[in-house]
């Protein structure tokens, strides 16, 4: 099957690839006895609270495993990014609250003398 792009994976993909062993279903076959046929691997990924799973063709696995560290590793920083930045805004918020409690004790002050 060709695709539009020679590089249809995305460079990050949320999620994780796993190699798995399946059994095909068929009576007669080795996997019936326990041979099971593989490995196959999936990328397993959560939307909306549902776990996706998807085939990955042989040629893709080591681009979709690069992909998904990317983006576990992107995702690990914008989190750590994310920390700092609330941090920061609680600091901020902090100090407000001070200085508008400072500014309405000199408003007193003022209005009493």
């Amino acid at each position: 099957m060709k695709t539009k792009t020679e590089n249809p994976l995305p460079k990050t993909l949320p999620g994780t690839d796993c190699a798995q062993m399946v059994k095909c279903g068929k009576p007669t076959c080795k996997c019936a006895r326990g041979e099971l046929h593989g490995p196959y691997y999936y990328h397993f990924v959560r939307q909306d609270r549902v776990l996706v799973k998807r085939y990955i063709r042989a040629t893709a696995v080591e681009q979709t495993r690069s992909a998904c560290a990317d983006w576990r590793f992107r995702e690990k920083h914008r989190r750590e990014a994310s920390k700092i930045s609330v941090r920061r805004l609680i600091k901020l918020l902090n100090l407000l609250k001070e200085s508008e409690a400072q500014l309405a004790g000199i408003r007193k002050r003022n209005s009493n003398g």
